[in-house]
């Protein structure tokens, strides 16, 4: 049975591993704490855990923003993973609809979320979701 709750300071050490695998490399964990931290206290910030008993085996991170080109308010997630052993069990998707059924519950006008070129897998599991490629991402490093 797994369950979908708000993430908490205590789950910082799952979180970072969990975004640490998806970046597929280990980060700063003091920046990542900070950063951490201060996204909690955030309330435009909604960071979801998935939990298998009191193990945290997935998270997802959902940032609220005014978009000068929406009606309303909008959204977009930007970070989603799901510990290997539990993938392609549905852990995904309970968020996918946690973060959906959220949006909807705050009037937002969408969710906006992107993936890397090379994560076919998690194009495919967006669209089996219900969303569309609609746009492309540049990216330009500042150091």
């Amino acid at each position: 049975m797994f369950t979908i709750r708000c993430a908490t300071q205590h789950d910082l050490e799952d979180v970072y591993r969990l975004i640490c695998d998806l970046e597929g490399e280990p980060l700063n964990p003091i920046h990542f704490a900070q950063n951490y931290e201060a996204n909690l206290a955030d309330s435009n910030i909604h960071y979801l855990v998935a939990c298998e008993g009191d193990k945290v085996i997935g998270f997802l991170s959902m940032h609220v923003q005014a978009i000068l080109h929406h009606e309303r308010l909008t959204c977009e997630i930007q970070e989603l993973n799901i510990l290997p052993d539990y993938r392609s069990r549905g852990v995904g998707q309970l968020l996918m609809e946690y973060a959906e059924k959220l949006a909807v519950s705050l009037g937002l006008e969408e969710i906006e979320l992107t993936t890397r070129v090379f994560r076919t897998r998690a194009q495919e599991f967006y669209k089996r979701l219900g969303y569309t490629n609609t746009h492309l991402k540049f990216v330009k490093k500042l150091r």
